[in-house]
């Protein structure tokens, strides 16, 4: 019935249950493995024991569910943006007590916390407006946090349904309902992967664009993400 004791609704096993290796959740969040793996499991340093972020699915906790994968990918873009681990955390627990949420990266609300987060996160401007962080070249905080939300479809229940990693320009959908939660083709059901084998094979773009029914330029962006978390 509930989550973590946190939101009063069930969250169907589809968007909870271990779908990722950390290998995967890696390349798909553009962080490398040893991060997923400290995020999820915790880690040792200079004799201090650093507790995991994100709690794990499994007992051995080497996957992450669906949800899991969009906090990590939350947590991952503040990263880049020069933001420290401590801070990541504290935003991230303060949500989940103060908002009773379990996923609050993953939540539609993280939208309307973006204030909230910020406090977190950049504890200096905390009676101030908002400003870009660190450099001028960075995004606002504001816009990084809605950038990922538009990416996101939500339901219900409020929680991340389907992410699209590439924007939702873009044919490309990672739900966790179609194909083991794989980035697929929108409508097609297929795997931006399986694309990606027979362009390698050698087949032509026109090939693939017409046998799965879609544009050329649609197969060229899924083809450009393909490569992208192949490497």
């Amino acid at each position: 019935m509930t989550t973590n004791g946190h939101e009063s609704y069930v969250v169907e096993s589809w968007r909870t249950q271990p779908m990722y290796t950390f290998g995967e959740a890696a390349r798909l969040s553009g962080v490398a493995p040893a991060t997923v793996r400290n995020w999820v499991r915790g880690y040792t340093v200079r004799d201090r024991s650093v507790p995991p972020l994100f709690e794990s699915v499994t007992k051995d906790g080497t996957s992450v569910s669906f949800l899991q994968l969009i906090e990590i990918v939350v947590a991952a873009r503040f990263r880049k943006n020069r933001i420290t681990f401590k801070r990541v955390r504290a935003a991230h627990d303060s949500a989940k007590a103060e908002w009773k949420l379990a996923y609050p990266f993953a939540h539609r609300q993280l939208g309307s916390l973006v204030e909230h987060v910020a406090y977190w996160l950049e504890p200096e401007a905390r009676h101030r407006s908002i400003r870009p962080l660190g450099s001028s070249e960075q995004r606002s905080l504001p816009g990084l946090v809605m950038d990922i939300v538009r990416q996101l479809d939500y339901d219900e229940s409020d929680l991340a349904a389907k992410w699209y990693p590439a924007g939702k320009e873009a044919p490309i959908v990672i739900d966790p309902r179609v194909s083991a939660g794989l980035p697929t083709i929108v409508g097609r059901g297929v795997t931006v992967n399986s694309l990606r084998k027979l362009h390698k094979a050698g087949y032509t773009i026109e090939f693939i664009a017409d046998d799965f029914r879609m544009k050329a330029d649609e197969v060229e962006r899924a083809l450009q993400y393909a490569d992208a978390v192949a490497a």
